[in-house]
């Protein structure tokens, strides 16, 4: 196979650029203040020892913005520096290896850009997505949203969002306004390592009110799947925080998730996964286990419906949860995936080693490689994209190397799915795809 090989223009170096004016809409509180672009150690002779970010000229170079991937910042304990602050510090040092295009403060909502919404921030821990989406981080601690996240930040958030998704042609749902809990790993080896931000405290309900685009019924009585939508403020499950083998009970507050169990009854185990339980123990109320939580906005095959309990096609197995009058759902529209024979799942959608040019060194981690999860045979999850395989190829512009900012696109189209708390990608070639 052949690739198709997309050289991008970019910069000599970003850092030789005038610091730019801040993409923002002109009533936000906006300034930029530019990430690292530089060697990240006195070690010059590694091209790819480098941060926070990567010159690009999305989407002219063929890197499509479909995202926008909401975080939260977290902080250091004890440092006597605002999570704000130390986000936008780290974000200055190229030895700390991340970026995001913007940082929001709690207190006001004032924004501060740190890489052009062209080019290529280090912020999700998947290269699929952050080549087609832009990072915004939100000053806060997951396990202490509550307090954090304020409504000038939400109005803030939601205001610099809308002026993106125009800007970009981003549609205004939860397919494409992703949370950094939605997106996986890349590979099996650092799967346990994937964020759960912003976190059950996130009220994905009014963010979507304030984009002007509600959470609503898409679909008709019978269609086969469903989106979750609780009430933010009624729903107050009870949740924990562990340190260690301590856990401590969280006070009641409002939360935009359902949890989900192994069958129709209250008393039964919450269902497991084997990343988060690598010991096939149960899932457990802990604010940071994603295995048993589906979350507001995300949409989901219907697997059943028993006695005001609905069940979902979720990470392989059946997961139900309490929906009397089906209060926590909507009904939805889409297309699901299935297939007739267990089928491997992956974390990214990359080219096959064969397709990479002769000029460009290839890397072992870009190796495509299944992860821990796998479609079974006869489930069903929703499509939420289509993706032709490519990678963008970027090294360190003063390293020089042959072939820099290129974006090498394969033959293999991927489809992502809703598959569980996290979005994931399957070969179109090994599933059927219907309407739901």
């Amino acid at each position: 196979m052949f690739a198709l090989v997309i050289t991008a223009a970019v910069p000599v170096t970003a850092s030789a650029q005038d610091t730019p004016s801040p993409e923002c809409p002109a009533d936000l509180d906006c300034r930029f203040v530019p990430a690292a672009y530089d060697w990240s150690s006195a070690d010059h002779s590694d091209p790819n020892n480098y941060g926070n970010y990567d010159p690009a000229n999305r989407p002219a170079d063929g890197q499509q913005i479909k995202y926008i991937v909401i975080h939260d910042t977290e902080s250091v304990p004890g440092s006597g520096v605002s999570p704000y602050d130390q986000a936008i510090a780290t974000f200055q040092k190229p030895s700390s290896g991340s970026s995001a295009h913007y940082v929001i403060r709690s207190s006001d909502g004032q924004v501060t850009q740190m890489v052009p919404t062209k080019d290529v921030a280090w912020h999700a821990g998947n290269w699929t997505v952050n080549e087609h989406s832009i990072g915004i981080e939100h000053e806060g601690i997951a396990a202490e949203g509550g307090t954090w996240y304020t409504e000038q930040m939400y109005r803030a958030s939601a205001d610099l969002v809308k002026y993106l998704a125009a800007k970009y042609h981003i549609p205004l749902d939860r397919e494409h306004i992703i949370g950094h809990e939605d997106v996986s790993r890349e590979r099996t080896k650092n799967f346990a390592a994937a964020h759960w931000d912003p976190g059950p405290y996130w009220d994905w309900n009014h963010y979507l009110d304030l984009l002007g685009a509600p959470v609503h019924a898409t679909g008709g009585p019978a269609s086969q799947a469903v989106t979750i939508k609780p009430d933010y403020a009624a729903n107050q499950p009870p949740m924990t925080t562990c340190t260690g083998t301590t856990c401590t009970p969280l006070p009641a507050h409002g939360a935009n998730f359902v949890y989900l169990h192994t069958a129709p009854d209250a008393a039964s185990p919450l269902i497991t996964d084997p990343v988060v339980h690598p010991d096939g123990s149960p899932g457990t109320t802990a604010i940071d286990d994603w295995s048993d939580k589906a979350v507001a906005g995300r949409t989901y095959a219907l697997a059943g419906e028993q006695d005001g309990w609905t069940a979902i096609w979720y990470g392989g197995q059946k997961a139900w949860f309490e929906n009397p009058g089906h209060r926590a759902t909507v009904p939805a529209r889409g297309q699901r995936a299935t297939a007739t024979t267990s089928v491997p799942l992956y974390g990214r959608a990359f080219p096959e080693q064969s397709e990479y040019p002769a000029d460009i060194p290839f890397d072992p981690i870009w190796t495509v490689g299944a992860i821990p999860w796998t479609l079974p045979a006869g489930q069903s999850y929703v499509v939420t994209g289509e993706f032709q395989a490519e990678n963008y190829y970027a090294r360190f512009d003063p390293a020089a190397v042959p072939d820099n900012h290129t974006l090498v696109t394969g033959a293999t189209k991927y489809l992502q799915l809703s598959y569980n708390h996290r979005l994931v990608y399957v070969k179109a070639s090994d599933v059927q795809v219907q309407p739901c």
